[in-house]
């Protein structure tokens, strides 16, 4: 099939799918959630924040469940230290996961557009306010002025060679310091529509400091790409992961450094380019592996995960990368719908040279965000601005 009529395909399956991601509220969770189906029956904090982003922009007044998401962890944050669990339950806080993801400003930014009501958000300000600034207060190189991530559990990217085998607290990440560079982004907006005037100016000063940071001390101009880094040493994590890209979904490259960058790494057969989507970890790493595994963790090690590819896609369109992005659109794409007509679901992630559905059965979660995919791509949207 052609690039639309695959759109359009995998738009008719995901119709049958969407309910799988929706819970009613219960036990802890006071407000109805999202899950990624399959066994879920948790709300994860980015695999939520995704789902609610795909629905809304599907349906926009679904936008009532990226606020229901935000709500539960807003009542659910540390009234004195700012501490937001990442896992929630209906039977309390798990604690696989730490602090919360840096997305809870995004997502309330995101969902009170979509719904043009920020009435809600006045009474949890100080509240979130304390959330978003917990990172700083606690898992933060003041050498630098970047965020670090707790370990790389926290991070999402469960076995992310540029995280994995490091002591806890001393990763700056690529994705992470991109994410809250976002976040601060959103929080000023948030402030602006709420009418306040200094946090306006000081949530818009903080991210214009932490995106110089970025480029100061995590892009490497000789090897034109970001890296994390050690902060106990000083020295970038030289691997070529999912994380590496991520400031490009954010548009933190120079137009120059971006392209070259895409060219070098993302398009490269070597790196991450593959028949069957964008890996995780470049091809010549000594780590990379399609094995299908989910304990103790989530492959991203090579599979192509839908997420990764829907933020490499777009980091492709932020650059001028149009045709590639519809190429590697149409792989993905195409991953999803064959494991549909073979098992009647989808997985977490697909073997990069094959295409073959790897762990995870029966999983939903942020792969409906690739039924946005073609509108993304023609009428040059992306649902997540701020």
């Amino acid at each position: 099939m052609d690039f639309f009529h695959t759109s359009q395909a995998l738009r008719r399956e995901f119709r049958a799918h969407k309910s799988d991601v929706k819970r009613r509220a219960k036990g802890f969770l006071k407000h109805d959630y999202l899950v990624p189906a399959g066994p879920y029956e948790e709300q994860w904090d980015w695999d939520a924040f995704f789902i609610g982003v795909a629905l809304l922009s599907d349906v926009p007044s679904e936008a009532v469940f990226l606020k229901n998401w935000a709500l539960n962890y807003l009542e659910h944050v540390n009234a004195k230290t700012g501490f937001t669990p990442g896992l929630l339950t209906p039977k309390g806080i798990d604690t696989r996961l730490n602090h919360i993801k840096p997305f809870l400003a995004q997502g309330i930014y995101i969902a009170a557009r979509a719904l043009a009501d920020f009435s809600w958000i006045q009474s949890h300000f100080a509240t979130l306010q304390k959330s978003i600034a917990y990172r700083e207060k606690h898992l933060w190189s003041q050498k630098y002025g970047l965020g670090m991530w707790y370990d790389s559990m926290e991070s999402g990217a469960d076995n992310n060679v540029a995280a994995l085998d490091f002591p806890k607290g001393t990763v700056v990440g690529t994705d992470l310091n991109t994410f809250l560079y976002r976040e601060y982004q959103a929080m000023a907006k948030i402030a602006r529509a709420l009418g306040k005037v200094r946090n306006t100016a000081i949530w818009t000063k903080k991210a214009q400091q932490l995106k110089r940071n970025i480029n100061k001390y995590l892009w490497n101009a000789q090897d034109a790409t970001y890296y994390n880094l050690d902060s106990r040493t000083g020295q970038h994590i030289k691997r070529h992961s999912y994380s590496n890209v991520l400031p490009l979904w954010g548009g933190l490259a120079t137009p120059a450094a971006g392209k070259k960058m895409i060219k070098k790494y993302v398009l490269n057969p070597q790196k991450l380019w593959a028949k069957h989507g964008i890996r995780t970890l470049a091809k010549d790493d000594p780590e990379y592996n399609n094995r299908n595994m989910i304990k103790p963790h989530s492959n991203w090690q090579g599979p192509v995960w839908p997420i990764a590819n829907y933020l490499y896609i777009h980091g492709l369109l932020n650059y001028g990368f149009v045709r590639e992005a519809r190429v590697a659109a149409q792989r993905v794409m195409e991953n999803c719908l064959r494991d549909i007509a073979a098992s009647g679901g989808m997985h977490e992630n697909y073997h990069a040279d094959t295409g073959k559905a790897l762990a995870a059965p029966n999983f939903v979660s942020w792969n409906l965000l690739l039924g946005l995919l073609a509108e993304d791509i023609t009428a040059v949207r992306n649902p997540f601005r701020l």
